[in-house]
């Protein structure tokens, strides 16, 4: 039983890595895109640039600690512990979303009033 438990979490460990690895292609590969597109730009559209990239690195942290997440779920070593780690981190990423709903929010407050 031990040993299935443990082949379970190689496989449950490599297509994390492989997940891991995916994202971080794809995010590599986004940057790339958002860079040609802002070099074309105007200045008139700076404020929208700012939108954008800070709805990516929201975006990149949120996938990230999706990814934190599963880590330490792998690791926990019982029901409980599990509980806890979910817990915790639904917690964490409610206060970090409102944080970042308002930092979006403040930068669309601004660009209206600029207008």
């Amino acid at each position: 039983m031990a040993e299935q438990t443990e082949q379970m979490r190689k496989m449950a460990q490599s297509t994390l890595d492989k997940a891991k690895e995916a994202v971080s292609k794809y995010m590599t590969e986004s940057q790339k895109v958002r860079e040609k597109a802002d070099s074309g730009l105007r200045s008139s559209y700076k404020n929208l640039k700012e939108m954008n990239d800070k709805a990516a690195t929201f975006a990149e942290a949120n996938v990230s600690a999706g990814f934190e997440l599963a880590q330490k779920l792998l690791d926990a070593k019982d029901p409980q512990e599990i509980g806890k780690i979910y817990q915790s981190h639904l917690k964490d990423q409610i206060e970090k979303m409102n944080e970042q709903f308002r930092e979006l929010g403040g930068l669309i407050s601004r660009a209206s009033q600029k207008d």
